[in-house]
């Protein structure tokens, strides 16, 4: 299986000394999905900025497979609020052909409008950002994003702002259309449930400095309904699995945190015995 991004022996430290990743090895097959969960602060967002070649890594060896002709080598999607508040949907969806001044053939207004449809904003092209709802304006950068169809996708926690309901149909967008067009994806997520149900693997950080603890292959085939899916039992199974693994990884240091707290207060301070 070829690879889109390969990652050996990656390590990060920033100028103060503090490591945030160490010796990552990570495959990234092509066309798939993988996903990278983690305690808080194990090095998620650091390891795909290194992806994206935005940071480069203290030591280790990033490869990345040669970008087809006609595609952009990366994409990214983060969870700040990035739409331009004066472009109207149609145009933000298309800025990448605004830029390259193709934007008025009516290829790119049809390859627009087919990709509105598909996530149900057709009606809504010629709105405002303030004009949609927190939901559809997530969908509206992810198509952006998407819309010059990049060999690499990273998705940087999108949709932790939305509510369930709607995070769900999202998500079933975003299945849909990185398969269908065959993107290369990366997410961090927060949210397991998440990251299983997007994913064909998910990888699990450990505390900081970052290391690879476990890599789970997804057995869900290339075809999901999203909401079908959570109420499986093979889906429910994994994900217990999962959490008592990614629970060790969160347990591990609040285990350390407690005896820490304990042993420095293990006797009363001072202004308790004063009197």
């Amino acid at each position: 299986m070829t690879s889109e991004v390969s990652l050996e022996g990656v390590s990060f430290s920033y100028p103060n000394g503090v490591k945030a990743l160490e010796s990552v090895e990570l495959t990234v097959p092509r066309a798939h999905t993988v996903s990278i969960v983690g305690p808080s602060g194990c090095g998620k967002s650091t390891l795909l900025a290194i992806v994206a070649g935005l940071t480069l890594p203290t030591s280790g060896t990033v490869t990345r497979c040669k970008v087809e002709p006609g595609r952009l080598p990366v994409t990214m999607v983060s969870q700040k609020e990035t739409l331009l508040p004066w472009l109207k949907v149609k145009d933000q969806v298309g800025l990448h052909f605004r830029l390259r001044r193709q934007h008025k053939t009516e290829r790119v207004r049809a390859w627009v409008q087919d990709l509105l449809d598909l996530v149900g904003l057709g009606d809504f092209q010629d709105a405002y950002p303030y004009q949609l709802s927190g939901g559809m304006r997530r969908r509206v950068a992810f198509l952006t994003a998407v819309a010059p169809i990049p060999q690499v996708l990273l998705l940087d926690e999108p949709f932790s702002s939305v509510d369930e309901p709607t995070r769900l149909v999202i998500h079933q967008d975003v299945f849909d259309i990185t398969r269908q067009y065959e993107i290369t994806t990366v997410l961090v997520t927060h949210d397991l449930a998440e990251a299983m149900s997007l994913s064909d693997e998910v990888i699990i950080l450990s505390r900081g400095p970052g290391r690879v603890a476990a890599v789970h292959t997804m057995p869900f085939g290339p075809e999901r309904d999203i909401v079908a899916l959570r109420e499986q039992p093979e889906f429910l199974e994994l994900y217990g699995k999962l959490w008592r693994e990614l629970g060790l990884q969160l347990d591990n240091g609040g285990r350390k945190r407690q005896r820490s707290f304990r042993d420095s207060t293990s006797h009363r301070p001072d202004w308790m015995t004063e009197g």
